[in-house]
C-alpha cells in the first residue's frame, strides 16, 4: 500500500493505464557562436506552439469546468513571462547552451523560489510551471507520447504529472481514477478532477517505476491510499467502501439546500473560499450562503502588470451581480515579496512570513491598495460586497487602512461615481497580537475573520509548508483553542460578527469544537467541505458542542485533546469519522438523512 494525498474524494478499482511523458532525456550541449541566434529562434517556436496547443485545449476546456478554462490562460501567461523567457535565452546566449537544458536551469531556479514561499497556495503552483516548461521542452525535443484518445476500455490513469493535453485528450468516460506523483490542491489536475468527480491521489512517490501497464490497481482516494496488484480480500472491502462512499455522497446532496442549524435551533452560516467568479456555479449546487473570503491574490499573479481599477471593478461587479443578495467578503491583497508582482516593488527577504506581507505591504504601496479599494467600492453598489484587510497586527494599521479607504472614496466623489458609503470593514485575525489584543481591534472593525492557518503558524512557531515540521503543526494544540475561544468571547461581547476563513473552518472534525468554543456565526470554506460540515451541524445540538468543547479545555495535551475529539466524532458520526471502517459495514445502517 502506497500513501499520496486525496485530491478528489472517491474509490476507483481497475487496471493501470501508465503515461510515463514526463521523463526527459535531456543533454548538455555547447554551441557554436554561429548557432545561438538559430537556437534561440528554436526556443522561441517552441513557446509559441505551446501557446496554439493551449488554446486549443482551452476552447474544449470550457466543455468541462469555467475554472479549469481560466487555469489555462495563467498557463499562457506563464509561457509569456519575461523572466523565464529572458532568463533562458540569456542563457542560450552567454553559456551558448542548448534550449531544453538552459530552460532546465531556469526551471530549478524558479523551484527553489518557490520552496522557500511561506503561502502554502501560492507554493503549490510550482507545479503548473513544471507543466508549462515540460510542454515547452516536449515541443523542442518532439517528444512523442501516448495518445490518450485512444483508451477504448476503462482504466485508471497513472502517471509522474498530467498536463492540460493530457486531461484533456483522455476519454472522461473510460478513466475512472487517477493517480500522479506529484500535483497540489492548486494544480490544474486536482480542479479538473473535482470538477468530473473523479478520483484522484497525488504525490506518490516513486509509483511510475512500481506499476505496469495492465495490472490492477485501487486509488483510495478517501484515506490517500494507492494498492497496485490487490488482493481478493482487499478487493471486496473496497468495492464494498466504493459503492458506500457514492451513496454517502449522495445523501449529503439531499437537503443541501436546508440551513446549517443545530438541533436546538442555532443557524451557522457557511460560506465559500474562492478566488474566481467562474466557481460561482460550485456555491449554489453545495449550498453557500455567500463568500466568506475572496482571494484577489490571483488576478495579480495572472497578469504581467497589476490590473486596473476598472479591470477589478468589473470582477468584482461579476462576482457581486452573479450571487446576490448573498454577501461577498473581498480581502485585499495578501502576498509577501517572497512572490514578486511587476508594477510592486520590493526587496526579497530572508523570512518572508514575518516581513512585508498583507496589510503591510498595502500600506507601503498605497497606490496599488487605493486602486484596489476604488474597483471594491465601485462594484458595492451591485450586491453586498464587504472589504477584508488581511493580516493586521494593531489598531493603528486598521486604522491607517481606514484612512487610505477614505481617500478612495474622496476621489470616487470628485469624479462624481457612486458607490455605498457605509461599506463594512473587517480584520482578519492571524496573528497572536491582534488575538491577544481582539477586542480593540473589535472597537474599529465591524467584523473579524479569523484565519487559522496563519495563527496556529504563528502560535506555534512552525512553518506550514515545512514538511520535517508537520507533526508540530496542530489545530487541537491547548494554546489554539485558548486562543480561539478568546476571539469568539470578545466577538460575542462586542456584538459584531466572527467568522473562520482556514482550513480550521471546513475540517468537520472541528466544527463541533468550533460551535462548543464560541463559533456560531460563521465559518467560510472551500466549497466541497460544506456538504460535510451542514452534516454535522445538523445532528448536533450547541450544548453537546459546548461540553465536547470545555472537555478538550480541560485537557493538558494536544495528544490527549486529539484523542478525546476523535473519539467523539467517530461515537456520534461513526460514517465520516471511524476510520477503521469508514464507509463499509457502519455506514448503511446509520444516519439517513442530513
Amino acid at each position: 500500500m502506497l500513501k499520496g494525498i486525496s485530491l478528489s474524494k472517491g474509490v476507483a478499482i481497475g487496471k493501470v493505464y501508465l503515461l510515463d511523458s514526463s521523463k526527459f532525456c535531456i543533454l548538455k550541449q555547447k554551441l557554436d557562436a554561429g548557432k545561438v541566434d538559430d537556437e534561440i529562434k528554436r526556443f522561441r517556436q517552441a513557446i509559441e506552439k505551446s501557446k496554439k496547443q493551449l488554446q486549443e485545449i482551452k476552447q474544449r476546456a470550457s466543455k468541462v469546468a469555467d475554472k479549469y478554462a481560466v487555469i489555462l490562460d495563467t498557463y499562457t501567461l506563464l509561457l509569456e513571462d519575461e523572466v523565464i523567457v529572458n532568463d533562458t535565452i540569456e542563457n542560450i546566449k552567454i553559456n551558448k547552451l542548448n534550449a531544453e537544458w538552459a530552460l532546465t536551469e531556469t526551471l530549478g531556479k524558479f523551484t527553489k523560489l518557490f520552496n522557500n514561499m511561506n503561502d502554502d497556495y501560492l507554493k503549490g503552483k510550482q507545479d503548473d510551471l513544471d507543466l508549462v516548461v515540460h510542454g515547452i521542452i516536449r515541443n523542442l525535443i518532439g517528444h512523442s507520447q501516448e495518445k490518450l484518445s485512444e483508451i477504448d476500455e476503462p482504466v485508471i490513469l497513472v502517471s509522474h504529472t498530467l498536463s492540460p493535453s493530457d486531461t484533456m485528450a483522455m476519454p472522461k468516460n473510460l478513466v475512472l481514477g487517477m493517480a500522479t506523483e506529484v500535483g497540489g490542491k492548486t494544480s490544474h489536475v486536482a480542479i479538473f478532477a473535482s470538477a468530473l468527480g473523479t478520483p484522484l491521489v497525488s504525490g506518490v512517490k516513486d509509483l511510475t517505476a512500481k506499476v505496469n501497464t495492465g495490472e490492477q490497481i485501487i486509488i483510495d482516494a478517501i484515506d490517500g491510499h494507492v494498492i497496485i496488484n490487490p488482493s481478493d480480500e482487499q478487493l471486496k472491502h473496497y468495492r464494498k467502501k466504493q459503492d458506500n462512499y457514492r451513496s454517502y455522497e449522495q445523501k449529503l446532496l439531499e437537503n443541501i439546500h436546508q440551513p446549517a442549524k443545530t438541533l436546538d435551533g442555532t443557524h451557522v452560516k457557511l460560506m465559500a473560499n474562492i478566488e474566481s467568479p467562474d466557481e460561482l456555479k460550485s456555491l449554489r449546487k453545495f449550498g453557500a450562503e455567500g463568500i466568506g473570503l475572496y482571494r484577489t491574490e490571483f488576478l495579480y499573479l495572472m497578469s504581467k502588470t497589476p490590473p486596473t481599477e476598472n479591470e477589478l471593478y468589473e470582477n468584482f461587479k461579476k462576482l457581486a451581480q452573479g450571487i446576490e443578495p448573498l454577501p461577498v467578503v473581498i480581502r485585499t491583497l495578501d502576498i509577501g515579496m517572497d512572490k514578486q508582482i511587476e508594477g510592486i516593488e520590493g526587496e526579497p527577504e530572508n523570512n518572508p512570513a514575518l516581513g512585508l506581507r498583507g496589510i503591510r505591504l498595502s500600506l507601503s504601496d498605497p497606490g496599488v491598495f487605493i486602486h484596489q479599494l476604488k474597483a471594491i467600492l465601485r462594484a458595492s453598489l451591485y450586491g453586498d460586497i464587504r472589504i477584508l484587510y488581511p493580516m493586521i497586527s494593531s489598531v493603528e494599521e486598521f486604522v491607517e487602512a481606514n484612512e487610505l479607504l477614505q481617500t478612495a472614496k474622496d476621489d470616487l466623489k470628485k469624479q462624481q461615481i457612486p458607490f455605498k458609503e457605509d461599506i463594512l470593514v473587517g480584520a482578519m485575525v492571524e496573528t497572536p497580537a491582534a488575538a491577544i489584543c481582539v477586542e480593540h481591534l473589535l472597537e474599529v472593525a465591524d467584523f473579524i475573520s479569523v484565519g487559522t492557518n496563519d495563527l496556529i503558524q504563528y502560535l506555534l512557531a512552525v512553518d506550514r509548508t515545512n514538511e520535517s515540521m508537520a507533526s508540530l503543526y496542530q489545530p487541537f494544540h491547548p494554546a489554539v483553542l485558548k486562543t480561539l475561544k478568546g476571539i469568539f468571547k470578545a466577538g460575542q461581547d462586542s456584538g459584531k460578527e466572527v467568522s473562520i476563513c482556514g482550513e480550521m473552518g471546513g475540517d468537520p472534525l472541528a466544527t463541533a469544537v468550533l460551535l462548543g468554543l464560541g463559533n456560531q456565526g460563521e465559518l467560510s470554506m472551500e466549497v466541497h467541505s460544506i456538504p460535510k460540515v451542514k452534516k454535522i451541524i445538523r445532528k448536533i445540538s450547541l450544548e453537546e458542542s459546548k461540553q465536547i468543547a470545555d472537555h478538550a479545555l480541560s485537557l493538558t495535551s494536544t495528544e490527549k485533546i486529539n484523542s478525546f475529539i476523535l473519539s467523539e466524532m467517530q461515537t456520534r458520526f461513526p460514517s465520516d469519522f471511524d476510520r477503521d471502517t469508514t464507509f463499509e459495514e457502519k455506514f448503511l445502517p446509520v444516519e439517513n438523512q442530513i
